[in-house]
């Protein structure tokens, strides 16, 4: 079927090849607008993973910090640990000298109470002679501690 125009042009074949046309432009039209759509999601993609990027940054910077925060807060405390530790042992020396000596004073008395209950039972030359005894004693100890420290 042929129509004529009022130009007498044969329409039916121009109509037919420009069905055809447009049916392609629809489907470009069609590609086109799924490709635009395909564009904007990795669009929104793309913003998406910088902004996940960007929170991980920031996620790790705030570990770092924190981790530095940390980390000088153990280092004060650990100075301060070997100071109280220092100071703790210092005051255990002095202690146990302290004890020792104590002790030391309490043996004396012990044995000055026992030399003296001795005494009183010895006569005169006795206690002269142990006293001696005592000197002589002194003596050598002293004798000895000059050949020592020399």
């Amino acid at each position: 079927m042929v129509i004529k125009s009022a130009h007498n042009d044969i329409i039916g074949p121009v109509t037919t090849s420009a069905r055809l046309g447009g049916s392609k432009q629809a489907d470009f039209r069609s590609q086109l607008r799924q490709v635009t759509l395909d564009l904007q999601g990795t669009r929104l993609e793309l913003q998406e993973s910088r902004a996940t990027v960007e929170d991980r940054r920031t996620t790790v910077l705030e570990i770092l910090t924190s981790h530095l925060m940390l980390m000088e807060q153990v280092n004060a405390l650990d100075a301060g640990t070997q100071a109280w530790r220092a100071m703790i042992e210092e005051r255990m020396r002095r202690t146990v000298i302290h004890v020792m000596i104590a002790a030391f004073w309490q043996r004396v008395m012990v044995m000055r109470g026992v030399v003296m209950g001795a005494f009183e039972m010895m006569s005169l030359e006795a206690r002269l002679l142990c006293v001696a005894i005592v000197l002589v004693i002194i003596a050598m100890v002293l004798d000895c501690l000059w050949y020592f420290m020399r």
